[in-house]
């Protein structure tokens, strides 16, 4: 209610981060504020742009920030976190992976699994309802049902685990 409300408002007074704020909507369990932040915060929210970053998702808990960033490679990703650490920026790394590539030769996917997936998406086999199905999907690539199925599936979970950052189904060993 109206307690935490003013509580919020009394934590961004009180942030030397923030310049100014002000609520821009009420609902009966929420509130949005327009936060404008000092220059140095700007600066520093910045420095992964300059290397070709792009912030995923950003979060704030105790005056401790979040962040998930995505970088076209390794190299720039060292020098933002060099960048950070020279304006006394503390850093810590929770991890640290390679992103999905695109096309047949993106790591985990074999080049069948990438062009049936391809197919499958570009055909509407995702679509709601199906567009393609999967006997249709078969006769195009002369294959099985069954195996376009499991090309489709291995594929999908190999996608989704390098998305969600979670363990591969596929590299069990029980699992081929």
């Amino acid at each position: 209610g109206g307690a935490e409300r003013l509580a919020i408002e009394a934590a961004l007074e009180a942030d030397p981060t923030v310049d100014a704020h002000s609520r821009i909507r009420a609902a009966s369990d929420e509130w949005l504020y327009e936060v404008r932040f000092a220059a140095e915060i700007y600066e520093i929210g910045a420095l992964p742009f300059e290397e070709g970053g792009t912030i995923l998702a950003a979060s704030a808990d105790r005056g401790v920030w979040s962040l998930r960033l995505r970088f076209p490679d390794h190299e720039s990703a060292t020098r933002t976190y060099r960048r950070f650490l020279e304006r006394d920026v503390d850093v810590d790394v929770a991890s640290l992976r390679k992103g999905p590539k695109t096309g047949p030769e993106r790591p985990g996917l074999t080049v069948e699994q990438y062009e049936t997936l391809v197919a499958a998406v570009e055909r509407g086999y995702y679509e709601v309802p199906r567009e393609v199905s999967v006997q249709e999907l078969a006769d195009e690539f002369g294959i099985s049902d069954q195996s376009v199925s499991e090309r489709l599936r291995r594929a999908s979970a190999e996608i989704l685990a390098t998305e969600l950052n979670v363990a591969d189904a596929n590299s069990r060993a029980d699992d081929r």
